[in-house]
């Protein structure tokens, strides 16, 4: 309850200072500046179906106060959304219920980026935000975000949509293709949201942890060069430390999930030292001892590693002499995406797409196929009946009949449209079945061994 309190303080402060960036405040048609001076566009220039409303509340943000739904379509998209070619690009998506439908349920649905990264939402509350953000590296100078239904009890809705250029060298692991859904952001040691980010990002802080001792840095200032995610200063401003320190995020699925983890350190301390290995999922993570610098920034990068809510992060000692023990500044926590092709949506013109509509000339030729098919066996299979008929007539031996015929689609014919049927269904698989991306409730917390 103190983490959904926290998080609503932050929607209602969140500062956002990316190097170019559109905010879209989705379900109006007007643009306006808020109270924190962050600039907002209407969408109409984005969409041009769906149905908006409002919803009333004191707590949140001016610009999830509006949202658009779509009661009609199977998948419906705001395209033409300016980025920057060949660069990488973080857009977050935002949803607040708020009961604006007055039905009290729990909305379910997909959300489609840039054609190919698809991601599951499920609301499970009413009344707070809900998050799911993707970095990629967008193929044109515009991209798209599709919301696709999933079940016809629930109508797809979205609140905001914030789009932020990243500096060029962050994330330079991520492959051609990939994309890497947020599941946490986090800054150990700190007691507030950190939003001092040029890059877009929050980092959310860590509760108190009797396991963990708090050390803030002593040096004049925090040099982040040297760390390609170019993590904010003062996000290693404060750490935790502990011998032995294990870390888990409950958040992530119970069965594992291809994961990208970056870990931020810095000394704090003047005179000290201290060297130490990290294990992610019982596997040495670094190449070398990790041996973090007074007023700099060491950034460590573990990718492809697949994680699930048991899988521990633990720092350890290089050797059981050393004076000081490990340490952790930040984290940020990522599942990979690889991206498939006709995610069901993307790429329109901003309008309703409905997969049904597309498939129905692929279903009428398959039809019509099979039943020209099956006129022509049957009309074959009357001729030579008959013949084989007059010739047991002449032999004086008894006839059978002609029954059972079979009149639908061949067994080919049937396993093609399955599987077109199934097709969601399998990508949804590939996908890993990525659902409540935000992990905002006691990730990455310390265990005791």
């Amino acid at each position: 309850m103190a983490a959904a309190s926290l998080f609503l303080v932050f929607f209602l402060s969140i500062i956002t200072l990316s190097l170019a960036s559109v905010n879209i405040d989705c379900g109006t048609s007007f643009p306006g500046v808020d109270n924190n001076n962050i600039k907002w566009f209407g969408d109409k220039d984005f969409i041009t179906s769906g149905k908006s409303t409002t919803v009333s509340s004191t707590t949140i943000e001016k610009s999830l106060t509006t949202l658009r739904y779509f009661p009609t379509g199977d998948s419906n998209c705001y395209s033409n959304i300016p980025v920057t070619k060949g660069g990488k690009v973080l857009v977050r998506t935002m949803f607040y219920y708020g009961n604006y439908d007055g039905k009290f349920s729990s909305p379910t649905f997909s959300v489609v980026f840039e054609g190919k990264h698809r991601g599951n939402v499920a609301i499970s509350s009413a009344f707070e935000p809900y998050i799911l953000e993707l970095i990629f590296t967008p193929a044109t100078g515009e991209t798209s975000v599709c919301f696709v239904r999933t079940s016809s009890s629930s109508n797809p809705f979205v609140s905001s949509i914030e789009v932020s250029d990243l500096s060029p060298g962050m994330y330079q692991e991520l492959g051609p293709g990939e994309g890497l859904f947020y599941q946490q952001r986090r800054a150990y040691g700190g007691t507030e949201v950190l939003r001092s980010d040029l890059q877009g990002r929050f980092w959310l802080p860590t509760d108190i942890n009797i396991l963990a001792q708090g050390i803030p840095s002593t040096a004049a200032s925090i040099d982040t060069s040297g760390a390609s995610n170019k993590p904010p200063e003062s996000v290693l401003r404060n750490s935790w430390t502990g011998e032995g320190l294990s870390l888990v995020d409950p958040t992530l699925p119970f069965v594992g999930v291809p994961v990208y983890l970056a870990m931020y350190f810095s000394e704090p301390l003047q005179s000290s030292v201290r060297s130490f290995n990290i294990f992610f999922g019982g596997k040495q993570a670094n190449k070398g001892p990790v041996v973090p610098v007074y007023g700099k920034a060491t950034q460590v990068v573990v990718r492809d590693v697949v994680a699930s809510s048991s899988t521990e992060l633990v720092l350890q000692s290089t050797t059981s002499s050393a004076l000081f023990p490990p340490l952790i500044n930040a984290v940020e926590l990522y599942v990979i995406s690889k991206g498939t092709s006709g995610s069901g949506g993307g790429g329109g013109s901003g309008g309703s797409s409905n997969g049904k509509s597309s498939t129905v000339p692929i279903i009428l030729g398959v039809v019509s196929a099979v039943a020209f098919t099956l006129f022509a066996y049957v009309f074959i299979a009357m001729i030579l009946a008959n013949r084989r008929k007059r010739r047991l007539q002449v032999l004086n031996m008894p006839t059978s009949t002609v029954s059972n015929m079979g009149t639908g689609a061949s067994t080919f014919s049937k396993q093609q449209m399955g599987n077109d049927s199934n097709h969601p269904t399998n990508e949804a698989a590939e996908m890993g079945e990525i659902d409540d991306l935000i992990g905002v409730n006691q990730s990455y917390v310390a265990q005791r061994h």
